[in-house]
């Protein structure tokens, strides 16, 4: 069975910025069709987003496991879909970089056999 590649990013919003963050994940829950379609295309079998707040700080935490994050990081950075490309200006605009970080997996079970 082939090796997963996940990652769960927890990306710090910026303060005065929780709407914009609100609207980001809305607008991806309103565009779950387009945005199976870029993940297709980015090797990636699942993305998944959890929004928290934490010591008066709002954090989103997005779970991403697939064939390879980074390959999937530079097709959806170089992607001119609506989705990619809008979900970049919504980071952009909201996510504190200094304030985020990116957690390896230490381990995974999985029951994915028939999916992979």
């Amino acid at each position: 069975m082939a090796q997963l590649d996940i990652k769960m990013y927890k990306l710090k919003v910026l303060k005065g910025k929780e709407a914009i963050a609100n609207e980001w994940l809305d607008f991806l829950n309103k565009n779950r069709d387009e945005g199976t379609k870029t993940i297709k295309n980015e090797k990636i079998y699942l993305e998944t987003y959890f929004k928290s707040t934490e010591r008066d700080a709002t954090y989103v935490y997005l779970f991403v496991a697939g064939k390879d994050i980074e390959y999937a990081n530079s097709v959806a950075r170089q992607s001119q879909s609506f989705v990619d490309v809008k979900h970049f200006e919504y980071m952009s605009e909201c996510i504190d970089k200094d304030g985020s970080e990116i957690l390896d997996s230490s381990l995974y079970l999985n029951n994915l056999e028939s999916y992979l």
